[in-house]
């Protein structure tokens, strides 16, 4: 089959099964037999909502999407979320960035393996710094840039605290991978 149909399919069928993200929570916590292959469009669906409107507490599908994201968080989705860090512990939860920043990665993840079909697996690899690991570095860095892109918006209404500013201001001068290998 075509790789651009694939994707297409991958994409569009999943979306016109599932319908708004509110209707697909309903239905993925009522499933008996749960099995993350299933849900993984939705799960980028969810992601990919976040990150594509402002952050509205109010909102059904917003609040949707975070379950879903939420639900999927402490599962085995194929990859590891690579917390930790400098630019992580710069983060506060108060504004729900490090949480926000979790869906990021995890929003970066998917994204290079539906649209790239690449596997950043981000797993223990024995005899190696679990930071210093190629896929650990890019699915961090490439979450950063998802992270700051959104926060940086206003129309967000996530405030940065003086050290995520650091890095934003890095990240706008093409200088935060760099940052990122700061202590």
């Amino acid at each position: 089959m075509n790789k651009t149909i694939y994707l297409t399919l991958f994409l569009i069928i999943p979306l016109t099964s599932f319908g708004q993200l509110a209707e697909s929570l309903k239905k993925m916590q009522n499933d008996k037999n749960i099995e993350f292959k299933k849900y993984e469009p939705l799960l980028f669906k969810a992601t990919s909502y976040i990150f594509n409107n402002p952050a509205n507490p109010r909102s059904t599908e917003f609040i949707a999407a975070a379950k879903i994201v939420s639900f999927w968080m402490n599962k085995d989705i194929g990859m590891g979320i690579p917390l930790g860090g400098e630019f992580y512990k710069s983060l506060t939860n108060k504004q729900n960035q490090q949480f926000l920043y979790t869906v990021a990665m995890i929003n970066y993840g998917l994204d290079q393996k539906v649209n790239k079909n690449r596997i950043l697996k981000c797993l223990p690899i024995e005899g190696k710094k679990y930071s210093e690991q190629e896929d650990v570095k890019e699915v961090q860095l490439g979450g950063a840039k998802i992270l700051l892109e959104y926060i940086g918006n206003r129309k967000n209404n996530i405030p940065m605290n003086s050290k995520t500013k650091k890095y934003y201001k890095a990240y706008k001068k093409g200088n935060l991978k760099e940052k990122l290998k700061q202590k």
